[in-house]
């Protein structure tokens, strides 16, 4: 029965507020003691530089198997040289690909990011790669990505920082039954939808919150609380619980 703790969008600048949102949620992590992995679903720097990456992959447990995948915000390069100066190139390919193994499930991590763009693809290398990764298991597969396949409500997020072939992403769950979820990030929220019948869940934003409608002005709320999405697989079952830290954690 894993469990996942799921983070999303730290924006790492380098600035101690920052840092501190991202350091306040991994010890509520490590103080609930019965975590198995940690996913960070993208945008781990907010400008793409060493630095911020030097600085993500020291905050990180170093005793806790670790999965990342890039967002919208991160840069191929420097994030796969920080990656290998923290030494986790085990958890990162030259694709940005990735795979963990759980007890009874796999954890694939999938690179939708395009470095300088806020949208969103899936390149054939990545749909190979999930495809191979899936078949060569018989246990159950969670696929995680940057981008929701799936709009989530809000104009700009959906017509501007979307996904874009979705489509090529919903064949893999057609063919692959195994897989039964797909984790995100991107969007800043807690969402909890299903895409071709497979539940797709998202979480929260570490850096902030992106503000209810379609507000743009300013499009996020940098006061809410960050917040992490815990996720427990028994079998084909994934139970989410979305935990929020009380402002006198930070």
């Amino acid at each position: 029965m894993p469990v996942i703790a799921h983070l999303s969008d730290p924006h790492l600048d380098l600035s101690t507020l920052r840092c501190r949102r991202l350091d306040a949620v991994l010890e509520q992590i490590l103080d609930l003691g019965f975590v198995d992995a940690l996913l960070v679903s993208g945008d781990l720097s907010d400008h793409g530089a060493a630095e911020e990456y030097g600085a993500f992959f020291a905050a990180l447990p170093p005793a806790l198997p670790t999965l990342v995948v890039a967002g919208n915000h991160d840069l191929a390069a420097p994030l796969i040289d920080a990656a290998d100066a923290a030494g986790r190139s085990r958890s990162l390919d030259a694709q940005l690909n990735s795979f963990l193994d759980l007890d009874g499930l796999r954890l694939i991590g999938l690179d939708s990011h395009i470095d300088g763009r806020d949208d969103g693809f899936l390149s054939q290398q990545t749909l190979e790669f999930a495809r191979a990764r899936i078949a060569e298991t018989e246990v159950p597969s969670i696929l995680a990505l940057h981008h929701p396949p799936v709009p989530i409500g809000h104009h700009l997020a959906d017509d501007s920082f979307r996904l874009t072939n979705p489509g090529d992403l919903a064949a893999i769950l057609e063919e692959f039954p195994q897989v039964i979820g797909v984790f995100a990030g991107h969007v800043h929220a807690a969402l909890a939808t299903t895409f071709e019948g497979v539940p797709v869940l998202g979480a929260p934003g570490i850096v902030s919150t992106m503000r209810l409608g379609s507000k743009v002005d300013p499009i996020a709320d940098t006061e809410a609380m960050p917040g992490l999405a815990l996720h427990t697989i028994t079998d084909r079952t994934i139970r989410t619980v979305f935990h929020y830290l009380s402002p006198s954690a930070l």
